[in-house]
């Protein structure tokens, strides 16, 4: 196992030295999707801090609050908010973000072997147009929200307590998004980096994921090495300035992420969590903001 922990470490270390891009529209950071040993609280309340590097040295921190709360033995729910605020040489902005929704039904099928079916929306909170201090437009790199009104599915499946195997889908159900975005408006020749994103408009992605817990029993700390795949699964698009509904070539295709999630448990119940992710595979273009060299994520989870 020790060897399995040492080779993760070093892969994530060697591509986060030439990846490109890292994230994705935000269903796969969630709990239910990310670290889903089951917890006997019924109650979790969770804030969580990260910071990443995007696309031209853009920096861009996040903000969450998630709390969770069991409904009966099988049924769970839980709300995630978020915030950001990112900076570089076009300039900084900052906003709340989105909020999300989630149920999710738990079953074993056998000792030991266990089902997780989750099912949310999510909501934005903004709408995707902070300026600049001259009052240019941001591109979506700088935004707290894609501004999609969202529809998520997903499965968790989880072997013994070892293996676990995920499948989720993200659907774009209404999209409110009001970037106006042009490369052209600024004179540094670093803009044309980011794709003009007027009107923007996003599609579907899905999530495919397969992690190993490595537990250290005596210390109450679980490793959780992971591969994630997401696929874009259309070209997304933009309004040029004549009118006309334009793709975004290479905006659709697969990422391919690399993660360890750390956590340990503590004996009043409270968990602090630790996870570094860095991509392998990226698509040619990310246009909806989500371009990261690397990220990493702090989270501590109150249990009551």
């Amino acid at each position: 196992m020790k060897k399995i922990y040492l080779t993760c470490i070093a892969l994530l270390c060697t591509a986060y030295s030439f990846a490109q891009g890292c994230s994705d529209a935000g269903f796969c950071s969630l709990s239910v999707l990310k670290n889903n040993i089951t917890d006997s609280a019924n109650h979790t309340l969770s804030f969580g801090l990260n910071y990443g590097v995007g696309k031209e040295q853009t920096n861009i921190t996040n903000a969450y609050v998630e709390y969770g709360t069991k409904i009966n033995s099988r049924l769970s729910f839980q709300s995630k908010l978020t915030a950001t605020y990112a900076t570089g040489f076009l300039g900084s902005a900052f906003d709340i973000g989105d909020i999300y929704g989630t149920l999710n039904y738990s079953f074993k099928t056998k000792a030991n072997y266990s089902i997780n079916i989750i099912g949310g929306v999510k909501v934005p909170l903004t709408s995707g147009n902070h300026k600049n201090k001259d009052g240019k437009p941001l591109p979506l790199d700088y935004q707290a929200s894609i501004s999609t009104y969202d529809a998520i599915g997903g499965i968790n499946y989880i072997v013994n307590h070892s293996w676990e195997f995920d499948a989720g889908i993200q659907v774009p159900v209404i999209q409110v998004n009001k970037s106006t975005y042009f490369p052209d408006e600024y004179s540094d020749p670093r803009a044309k980096e980011f794709a003009p994103t007027n009107n923007f408009k996003r599609k579907s992605d899905i999530l495919g994921r397969i992690g190993y817990y490595i537990q250290f029993s005596a210390s109450n700390i679980t490793l959780k090495p992971s591969l994630l795949g997401i696929y874009h699964l259309g070209t997304d698009t933009y309004e040029d300035r004549f009118g006309q509904i334009t793709a975004i070539t290479g905006s659709d295709g697969f990422t391919l992420n690399g993660s360890i999630v750390g956590t340990k448990k503590f004996n009043n119940g409270n968990s602090l969590e630790v996870l570094v992710a860095t991509p392998f595979i990226v698509r040619k273009v990310r246009p909806d903001g989500l371009t990261r060299v690397g990220v990493i994520n702090l989270q501590y989870t109150i249990a009551f």
